[in-house]
């Protein structure tokens, strides 16, 4: 595979969602209904999991568990990783030992993964950019699911689940504000939107997010930017007022106060690694 700096974003079999990442990746605090399953094909991954910061070497597996916060903090430069989402419902209803996989996966798992865990995940990485066929990616995912149940010794690190409860209302404003990334969205149109008085909607975001409500929806326009950065053509001036920065300054500035570099700096890079 090649060191294209690029997300590859895949629907398989409706429940499986496929990213190949290379060179920075950063994802803020999330979660969704989906496990997910992050191996590290190479360099490494600093995940934090629940406030508690784990480090994902080369070679290693981590399941994160459905409705658990989660985000990615930093890579090595040109760390290859792969990412999966995968319904835990919809695996149930293929497989025969339910109770088990049910159990292994309540957790979140740190797996040293088994040649042949490398060899199906490799085998995705390593296929050619959109060319990923998904009766061949969904039998790959099963196998992935039988060689862990097979394998449970290579687990090297339980991580105790702490799921997001009553989830409902930040997805509602997840939503809202990606409907909404080009306009000035305020914690008032947004405590409107939940039916939440602005006190407790500003004390409801830190409380699930850990992030004021300034650095929530930045984290949210960041995010967007990165990927229109990735996957588009688009300017560095369309992509800082299709994503809601008030200004030009304003985006160089909170970008590379959180990825490091500015986003046409960011952009070159993706281009040189072409």
């Amino acid at each position: 595979m090649g060191d294209t700096c690029t997300i590859i974003r895949m629907l398989v079999e409706d429940n499986i969602y496929g990213s190949v990442v290379t060179h920075g990746f950063a994802i803020c605090n999330h979660w969704h209904n989906e496990m997910e399953f992050i191996f590290v094909d190479k360099g490494k991954l600093e995940i934090d999991v629940g406030g508690t910061l784990y480090c994902v070497k080369s070679g290693q597996l981590m399941i994160v568990s459905s409705n658990v916060m989660h985000a990615y903090m930093r890579t090595e430069p040109e760390s290859v990783i792969w990412v999966a989402k995968v319904y835990l419902k919809n695996i149930l209803s293929y497989l025969d030992q339910k109770d088990r996989l049910t159990e292994i996966y309540r957790n979140t798992l740190l797996i040293k993964a088994t040649d042949k865990m490398k060899f199906i995940l490799n085998e995705l990485i390593s296929a050619q950019y959109g060319q990923l066929n998904e009766c061949y990616s969904g039998i790959k995912a099963s196998e992935l699911t039988i060689e862990i149940l097979c394998n449970k010794n290579t687990i090297k690190q339980y991580i105790p689940a702490k799921t997001v409860e009553n989830t409902e209302n930040i997805f509602k404003m997840q939503q809202f504000m990606e409907n909404n990334l080009h306009k000035d969205i305020t914690l008032t149109m947004v405590a409107d939107y939940l039916g939440f008085s602005t006190a407790y909607c500003s004390k409801y975001i830190k409380k699930k997010t850990n992030l004021n409500f300034l650095d929530y929806v930045n984290s949210i326009r960041l995010r967007e930017a990165e990927e229109l950065l990735q996957t588009t053509d688009m300017c560095i001036t369309d992509i800082s007022y299709t994503t809601g920065f008030k200004s030009i300054q304003c985006f160089n500035r909170i970008f590379k106060k959180h990825r490091g570099v500015t986003p046409s700096q960011y952009k070159k890079s993706l281009k040189s690694k072409k």
